[in-house]
């Protein structure tokens, strides 16, 4: 026996680094993608003061520019990053955007928070998982 490791074992470990290796990669992009969507919608939101119709009609155009194609979602009410539970504002099934109402230095401010999802779709399993991704406006004063 010269050979420690037959050679069937090997394919095997060898199988098993690249599906990690894809997979790892697979996320990376993944996460990567719905990172850019949410940091592109907060973007837009605090270029109109807001989540208005604007708003609305530019990011709608962005997300078909980025080939976001996430549908269906569930927004359910969320916790901002200052305890207070916002529900949904938006009409669309692509992403959520909360809003929250506050005041800085006496002055009254809104903020907004903004989910999209990371998914991995197998086509042999056709199961479809859903990690959200979460980012939060500046405060917004209000005239």
């Amino acid at each position: 026996m010269k050979q420690s490791i037959g050679q069937p074992f090997l394919y095997v470990i060898i199988g098993i680094f690249i599906v990690t290796i894809f997979a790892i990669l697979i996320g990376t992009m993944s996460y990567f993608k719905a990172y850019k969507v949410n940091s592109r919608i907060v973007g837009i939101i605090e270029k109109y003061e807001g989540y208005n119709d604007l708003a609305t009609t530019e990011i709608n155009n962005t997300l078909r520019t980025i080939g976001y194609n996430i549908s269906g979602i569930n927004c359910p009410d969320k916790t901002m990053s200052d305890g207070t539970v916002a529900s949904n504002i938006s009409t669309s099934p692509l992403y959520c955007v909360y809003q929250t109402n506050g005041s800085v230095g006496g002055y009254p401010t809104i903020r907004y928070g903004v989910t999209t999802y990371i998914t991995v779709d197998f086509p042999v399993i056709s199961s479809i998982m859903r990690i959200p991704i979460t980012t939060e406006t500046n405060s917004i004063y209000v005239r």
